[in-house]
């Protein structure tokens, strides 16, 4: 299945060429690397016989446009067309999100394309997979030959279904790129359409409802959006946000707090806020009395900071650092400033 990556914008899917052997599913691949911009592939790995047979698989990945604001990688296996080999055929269809079967066009491949087909049904069932539930392309090969199939009777062999099917010769080229390109955007129309369901499944669910003895204060029922979450402390009283403002006491008696909204977690979906006990700032303890604080050329005094407090995560983008300045030369007075830093946007640049 195809793999997100969050972290990195991407999502990774796996494309397979099935088919029996010598068909040209190796040479496929061959061709797409050759035409491919450097850019865009990997490296391919080819692990062969003596006979030039695929052993294992080949691997591709090739790195495409966004899509949805992810960079979209294909890798590109294709298996081993020996029948003694069918465990490694299984072994490579783990998580495989599109299928190219390549078949031999040529009339003596009649009954090994057929062979190869059913097989590739079975070790489909073996991860609990229908084959008509996963994109698949076919790809008639080998169209340059002259003792050839026509595509008439390839159809009613392998394409009872009408699949997408083309004509191809992986020799030259010919409907090579054209077969990849069919099967990339099956894959991507299929996880576009698996992520719509189950975003509608996610919408669908009914949402939580509050408890009624918690929507209940001493003198009146409040509506449940009015309600702010204690988290902290589960035993405190369900407050509104205009009450816990009013509650909150200020931490010198003659600061002017530049804010009302209460010190705490914000919830990014309900925009409730999460109280708890700790104090909204923290201040070291004035070891020594601070000297007289300097006054402007004009005889005016200049607020000076006397005291930093301890700095305040409020959510994973948002930090509070709290200040307090001195109003007069005597530092009578004090004044609480909370200064917010936050983070908008991350971009990562290349080095």
């Amino acid at each position: 299945m195809a793999i997100f990556n969050y972290k990195k914008r991407e999502i990774s899917s796996k494309i397979v060429y099935y088919g029996p052997a010598l068909c040209g599913k190796t040479t496929n691949v061959q061709h797409i690397h050759q035409k491919l911009n450097p850019r865009q592939r990997g490296e391919l790995v080819s692990l062969a016989t003596d006979a030039d047979r695929t052993l294992f698989f080949d691997f591709l990945p090739i790195e495409l446009e966004n899509v949805g604001g992810f960079k979209t990688r294909f890798q590109i296996y294709t298996v081993p067309g020996q029948v003694y080999y069918n465990s490694t055929r299984k072994a490579v269809l783990t998580g495989v999100d599109g299928v190219i079967f390549v078949a031999d066009s040529k009339t003596s491949m009649k009954q090994e394309n057929l062979e190869s087909f059913n097989n590739l049904i079975e070790n489909l069932k073996y991860y609990n997979r229908d084959i008509s539930q996963i994109p698949l392309i076919l790809q008639y090969n080998k169209r340059d030959l002259d003792d050839i199939m026509t595509m008439e009777e390839l159809d009613q062999l392998l394409n009872q279904d009408q699949l997408p099917r083309f004509a191809a010769s992986a020799v030259t080229g010919k409907g090579v790129l054209q077969t990849l390109t069919a099967c990339c955007k099956q894959v991507l129309q299929d996880l576009k359409r698996k992520s719509a369901r189950t975003e509608q499944a996610v919408s669908s669910k009914p949402k939580p409802r509050p408890s009624p003895a918690a929507s209940l204060t001493a003198d009146k029922v409040t509506q449940p959006d009015e309600l702010t979450r204690v988290d902290k402390n589960p035993t405190a009283a369900r407050k509104r946000p205009a009450e816990v403002a009013a509650t909150r006491k200020p931490a010198h008696p003659q600061n002017t707090p530049l804010k009302t909204k209460p010190a705490g977690l914000v919830d990014d979906d309900t925009g409730a806020v999460t109280t708890d006990n700790r104090p909204p700032f923290i201040f070291p303890p004035i070891d020594k009395p601070a000297t007289s604080p300097p006054k402007t050329s004009n005889g005016l005094f200049k607020p000076e900071i006397t005291q930093v407090g301890k700095a305040r995560l409020v959510n994973p983008q948002t930090i509070t650092l709290p200040l307090r300045l001195s109003t007069d030369a005597d530092q009578r007075n004090l004044l609480s400033v909370d200064i917010t830093f936050s983070i908008n946007d991350f971009r990562q640049t290349d080095p």
